[in-house]
């Protein structure tokens, strides 16, 4: 009886492992890793999940030490603009030729998913980049990135550019 029971495990594990690496193939020879290839909910609900394991329950309690004044945002979209608008363009949504090319999607800043970050979130995300995506970590002081943060908190209260809150500020 014993026998049958480990003989049925070893058999399902190895028809679960051949399925797996089946599955595995055929994705790959399909053009699974091109970036041409949009990923589908499934892999992007995979690379979220991961994403969010990898920030350090520390960085996700972090809060700006920055408050919003009008001289901290300008400096931050300084900031932005030097650094951040090749890939999310002027207003946060990532529609750059730069961005075209992205595989994951250069994310829209505005949208609630990238709102719903904690401060901390994105202030780890900015200082240590995504691996596996078009996103570097940055080699800003943090007073920079939390200025960045506070951009990226502006970009959803008001369909402002950088290019022309920069003209406003000159």
């Amino acid at each position: 009886m014993r026998t049958r029971t480990v003989a049925a495990i070893a058999i399902t594990l190895t028809v679960l492992i051949l399925a797996i690496l089946a599955t595995s193939y055929s994705f790959l020879r399909s053009g699974g890793l091109s970036a041409r290839k949009k990923p589908g909910n499934l892999e992007h609900s995979v690379a979220a999940h991961a994403l969010d394991l990898s920030i350090p329950m520390s960085a996700k309690s972090a809060k700006n030490p920055i408050p919003p004044t009008p001289e901290a945002v300008t400096a931050g979209m300084k900031s932005f603009t030097e650094n951040c608008f090749v890939c999310h363009g002027s207003d946060g949504a990532g529609r750059t030729e730069t961005a075209k090319g992205f595989s994951p999607a250069v994310p829209d800043l505005r949208t609630p998913h990238v709102q719903k970050l904690t401060d901390g979130q994105m202030f780890y995300l900015i200082k240590n980049g995504i691996r596996f995506t078009g996103m570097p970590a940055w080699n800003l002081s943090e007073e920079q990135i939390w200025k960045l943060v506070l951009v990226m908190r502006q970009f959803a209260k008001e369909p402002v550019s950088v290019q022309s809150r920069n003209r406003a500020h000159r």
